[in-house]
């Protein structure tokens, strides 16, 4: 899966969580690394616990979205499968530029597990629509809930979250629109074929036009089954909008770990729910730095900077970078493993 090339955006990633980190500390001049271990050990367990089984649930919840689309196009995998489909698109989406590389990631374990290529493209490709509408949601629950909190962010922070509003909508509908029009895909993998031949990087079209066939021809026949798999379409949301909204709730877990009212944990929830409106519309891996932006904007309103400032790091740390790091070890275990089942298919030869 490019080893090299995931080295790199890894090194990238932790960079600009370094810079991020430090640029946010720097909003107060009085601010200290004391401050944060002092937030930190001092905090409720029991909520902190909470907080962690959130996050864990934004990795299990994305497995389940994807094993119940699986399973409707008759591919039944076992769990422990689904959480590695799953931290393999966490992960390799929070090292890349727009998560390019989260869904080849996930196809790749799919179909070391036998799932065909067009089977895998149009799961994952319906699993993003679900993420898409699922984000759209929740922003406008969170726009219903409190709109003064909206109004109450910084100008260049309302922009971004508008620009996401926007960006978020017209990808849900223009991805609705992808899995109606399997022409749409096949001329999409024509033009990077073309595309490719020309500038020297594949050599024998026809073997790769004869593969695109095959992949649309396996695309339309998952996309025809959807029409009578409503159930499955609503399991599918239902799974992506609590994975989301989960994740969403490890900031209001750690608000109420550091003795937050609990009147107002619905306010920080709607504040994290803005920010990750506002990040999608910026094409930095895992949205680091501009996710912290808006986060500490949009808490500065509910208590005090020095607050605010622990709460971005204690929450991010926890929704972002344990869970990041938790999916890096799945994959790792899932890598192995898969490794292993190749050397002994080879020992049976």
């Amino acid at each position: 899966m490019g080893k090299k090339k995931n080295r790199f955006w890894t090194l990238i990633a932790l960079l600009l969580a370094a810079i991020s980190i430090w640029v946010v500390a720097r909003q107060t001049k009085n601010y200290s690394f004391e401050d944060f271990k002092e937030y930190v050990t001092s905090g409720d367990p029991f909520w902190i616990t909470m907080a962690i089984l959130c996050m864990a649930g934004y990795i299990v919840f994305e497995g389940l979205a994807i094993l119940c689309v699986l399973k409707a196009f008759g591919h039944r995998r076992a769990i422990h499968k689904g959480i590695i489909y799953s931290a393999s698109d966490i992960y390799f989406s929070a090292i890349t530029p727009s998560a390019t590389g989260g869904q080849p990631a996930c196809a790749f374990f799919m179909m070391a597990d036998g799932v065909p290529a067009g089977v895998s493209a149009i799961t994952l490709l319906l699993n993003l629509v679900m993420y898409t509408m699922s984000i759209m949601t929740i922003g406008i629950i969170a726009i219903i809930l409190r709109p003064g909190i909206f109004i109450n962010f910084a100008i260049p922070s309302k922009i971004l979250i508008i620009i996401g509003y926007l960006i978020l909508g017209t990808m849900s509908a223009f991805m609705i629109m992808l899995i109606k029009r399997e022409d749409w895909v096949h001329g999409i993998g024509h033009f990077f074929i073309r595309l490719f031949s020309r500038i020297k990087i594949i050599r024998n079209i026809e073997r790769f036009e004869n593969k695109l066939d095959r992949i649309t021809n396996e695309y339309r026949d998952c996309a025809e089954m959807i029409d009578g798999q409503r159930g499955m379409l609503v399991k599918c949301f239902l799974y992506n909008f609590l994975q989301r909204a989960l994740q969403i709730c490890v900031s209001s877990m750690v608000f109420l770990a550091g003795g937050g009212m609990a009147s107002q944990a619905v306010d920080i929830w709607v504040t994290h729910a803005f920010a990750v409106i506002g990040s999608n519309c910026v094409p930095v891996p895992g949205a680091i730095g501009v996710i912290d932006f808006l986060l500490v904007d949009g808490m500065c309103d509910l208590m005090s900077e020095s607050d605010a400032i622990s709460l971005e790091f204690a929450s991010r740390g926890i929704s972002f970078y344990i869970c990041v790091l938790a999916c890096l070890l799945i994959v790792g275990v899932g890598n192995f493993a898969l490794n292993r089942r190749g050397e002994n298919t080879e020992k049976r030869k």
